[in-house]
């Protein structure tokens, strides 16, 4: 049996023997996400599109309740057949992540559904919020859900910001004690819950006039000091196993491509180990919106530069990073380190020995 697939030995010694056996193609899988309509047809999962799209394994599928509002066992047995082909018909038989936007509940038919995140602030009772948690983690994880794109730490101190409801509020220690104790509550011992997406890595409620997408302004002390604090938080007190970019711009580079932000303060300064992932087309943004990059293949390059581990919710640009790599503008360094923090969150959470969840 190969190493990888033997549960006795530590995730570093697993990830490492892994990692070594992937071709490049197989590694840059992993850094990308797809929507459910990459595999869906006619209300059903079509193998024939998963072998013609995925034959090098898969990161991710996100916003992964599209696949239908259905009955929960319908989705259960979605994710069982998914889990099937890219554990049984891929070469290395790597499980694929499912992640929601589970911030206030499972996002689908029969799921509990809790107050937005502003009410639970309001409450100024953290173990509320990891009681809330733990409930949406086990109807999450109960269907396939492994990732959870939540919760929002950003401190929000402009309510003409449009997305003021999905933050805890405007106070840095409250903001961090709610996001710790909904880590906890969600991730759980990481064998039944699902890994925790913070975000968004940096100062996204803080923007111009309160616009979304839009640029910050922030010096250096009070990005640390305020806004990183609840992240730092998150990492250092409840393992928190990921983190989202802010879409938008700080000393005019967008966060997921500016290296004193996403690598030297979240990974120097703050220690972080775990999964920086884009917003939602954020490298698609960086094209053709903040326009810092002359293609969106470009953006990816300069994503990957940057510090970003994962491109959602399709990879279109970092589905062509072995391209830079084999024309000596990209390191294949680079890409191993974020494959070994995919493939951590993968051991750390048992995909590997538990892929499929029991429908009834």
């Amino acid at each position: 049996m190969e190493l990888y697939k033997d549960a006795s030995q530590p995730v570093e010694r697993r990830v490492e023997d892994l990692l070594q056996r992937m071709t490049l193609e197989e590694k840059v899988a992993q850094l990308c996400g797809d929507l459910p309509a990459g595999f869906m047809k006619d209300g059903q999962v079509s193998l024939e599109t998963l072998r013609e799209k995925y034959p090098h394994g898969h990161g991710r599928f996100t916003q992964y309740s599209l696949a239908g509002m259905a009955d929960p066992a319908q989705i259960a047995e979605i994710s069982n057949i998914l889990q099937r082909y890219f554990v049984e018909e891929t070469r290395l038989g790597i499980p694929v992540a499912l992640q929601a936007e589970n911030l206030c509940g499972y996002p689908g038919a029969e799921g509990t559904l809790f107050p937005a995140q502003i009410n639970v602030g309001c409450t100024w009772e953290p173990e509320l919020a990891e009681e809330m948690a733990a409930i949406i983690g086990r109807e999450s994880r109960a269907v396939g859900i492994n990732s959870a794109m939540s919760p929002v730490i950003d401190v929000s101190r402009d309510p003409r910001w449009g997305r003021t409801y999905e933050t805890y509020g405007e106070d840095p220690y409250l903001v961090s004690q709610m996001g710790i104790h909904y880590i906890r509550g969600m991730q759980g011992d990481k064998q039944n819950g699902p890994a925790c997406i913070a975000k968004h890595f940096l100062g996204y409620a803080d923007s111009q006039g309160g616009l979304n997408c839009a640029v910050s302004r922030i010096n250096d002390r009070e990005l640390y000091e305020v806004f990183a604090t609840p992240f730092e938080a998150a990492a250092k007190q409840a393992d928190v196993s990921g983190m989202m970019a802010n879409y938008g711009e700080i000393d005019g580079q967008c966060v997921g491509a500016n290296r004193k932000i996403s690598r030297t303060l979240l990974r120097d300064t703050m220690g972080f180990r775990g999964m920086l992932t884009s917003d939602g087309a954020g490298i698609m943004k960086m094209y053709n919106y903040f326009h810092i990059a002359s293609s969106y293949r470009e953006a990816g390059l300069l994503a990957k530069k940057g510090g970003l581990d994962t491109e959602i919710p399709v990879g279109g640009a970092f589905r062509q990073l072995p391209d830079y790599v084999r024309s000596g503008e990209l390191e294949e360094a680079l890409i191993d380190e974020s494959v070994r923090r995919i493939l951590t969150i993968k051991f750390e959470y048992g995909l590997f020995e538990h892929p499929y969840v029991d429908v009834e």
